[in-house]
């Protein structure tokens, strides 16, 4: 049998734009892009689809291996039920175990390789914690569940690569979190997955500082000397091109940041600023260190614009891609 690929796309939010954007990537892109579904709720896809008369073809599904012979003319839908209607723009604590649901269908999807990758549309981390306590997004709990104990998150685009070594917390809890163990784990991972999923035999690795202007020497902090120069000095040890700490109001110049295939930052913002600044539409969120492949667009639920036909759907397409790419260059075949 043919060798093929099939790519599962997560609900997201119900509220949110994630039924709006999936319909308009098929729409748009199903013609040159490989199979892929939506592992969500048919009755919100097909609100969506009337409301802003996109006339997608939609089709549910129980075997995911129709998907095949099914998406040059549907888009499939693997069916997840809602406890409470939707409402555009609102956000229902009793759909957000369904919204979890949709998350481990996926991640259960690719462990048992009935999927290839999966993508997950963009969730309202709030809601979910009122009923999940510990949940701070999809990068954690998805490495839980398939027993990773340190995830590393990289945002991609074609003009640059990012990873922050500390996610979702605050700037108060993330600096107590920057430590040599976290940076060295963070950079060798990283180095791993930029071989593996990217296909760079030698990759080029930029370690932002903390502090203004790398710490200069000390007068502004002394993370760098105490914590981050020793762990590049140890990566190094390892064979790693990795070269910093680089003062971070001058490493995202384009000039400078694009002789690098990544830039390691300290926080979130460090790294989600530069890429939503240089290339918002092409972002792509993807999760290294887990054993398989996931990606995301680099946007939320954007609950403003939910059901009125405003949102781009270009970062959700170039996450499929992304994925798909990767599987592609693993060869992960669905049979």
């Amino acid at each position: 049998m043919q060798k093929r690929i099939i790519t599962g796309l997560t609900m997201g939010e119900p509220g949110g734009i994630a039924s709006e954007i999936t319909l308009k990537v098929w729409k748009k892109y199903h013609t040159n892009i490989n199979p892929f579904f939506y592992i969500g709720n048919f009755d919100l896809l097909l609100k969506t689809n009337l409301i802003l008369k996109y006339n997608v073809p939609i089709k549910l599904i129980n075997n995911i291996n129709d998907v095949f012979h099914l998406f040059k003319n549907y888009l499939p839908v693997y069916n997840i039920k809602l406890k409470e209607k939707v409402i555009f723009g609102k956000t229902s604590q009793k759909n957000s175990t369904q919204v979890l649901l949709s998350i481990k269908k996926g991640v259960s999807f690719a462990l048992k390789k009935k999927i290839s990758c999966f993508v997950t549309n963009p969730i309202e981390k709030n809601i979910i914690r009122k009923k999940k306590k510990n949940f701070n997004g999809h990068t954690h709990y998805i490495a839980n569940m398939v027993s990773t104990k340190n995830p590393v998150m990289m945002l991609s685009s074609p003009k640059i690569n990012v990873v922050p070594i500390t996610q979702h917390m605050s700037l108060k809890k993330a600096l107590k979190k920057v430590t040599k163990k976290r940076i060295v784990e963070t950079i060798i991972i990283t180095n791993q997955y930029l071989k593996k999923y990217f296909g760079i035999k030698k990759p080029k690795i930029a370690v932002a500082g903390l502090n203004p202007h790398a710490g200069e020497n000390g007068a502004f902090g002394n993370e760098e000397k105490k914590i981050i120069e020793p762990s590049i000095k140890k990566i190094k040890s390892k064979g790693i091109n990795v070269k910093g700490p680089f003062s971070a109001d001058t490493i995202f110049n384009k000039n400078i940041c694009k002789q690098f295939d990544t830039i390691i930052c300290m926080y979130h913002d460090q790294a989600t600023i530069p890429i939503k600044t240089l290339d918002f539409q092409n972002g792509v969120n993807l999760t290294l260190g887990i054993p398989i492949i996931r990606t995301s667009p680099d946007h939320g639920t954007a609950l403003d614009i939910a059901g009125k036909g405003k949102a781009s759907e270009e970062s959700l397409y170039a996450a499929i891609k992304k994925a798909q790419e990767i599987a592609l260059k693993r060869k992960n075949w669905i049979r």
